[in-house]
C-alpha cells in the first residue's frame, strides 16, 4: 500500500472542509506543505506538476471564497 505525501493529505483536507472556522487555517496548511515539497523537488517533475496544479485549484478556492 502507498503512504500518501504529506501535501497530498493536507490537501485533501482543505478540499473537503466544510466548516467555515477551519477552512482557511487547513488552506493554509496544505499551501505550506505544497510549498515545502515544492522547494525539495527539481524543476522537471510529475509530482511538481501535481503541486502546481494544486496549488491552483487552492488559489481558486480562495478566491471564490473571497
Amino acid at each position: 500500500m502507498a503512504v500518501r505525501p504529506e501535501w497530498s493529505i493536507k490537501y485533501r483536507a482543505a478540499m473537503l472542509e466544510r466548516n467555515p472556522a477551519f477552512h482557511v487555517m487547513r488552506m493554509t496548511e496544505a499551501n505550506d506543505a505544497i510549498q515545502r515539497r515544492m522547494g525539495d523537488l527539481g524543476e522537471t517533475s510529475d509530482e511538481r506538476s501535481k503541486l502546481e496544479n494544486a496549488l491552483e485549484a487552492l488559489n481558486l478556492m480562495r478566491d471564490r471564497r473571497s
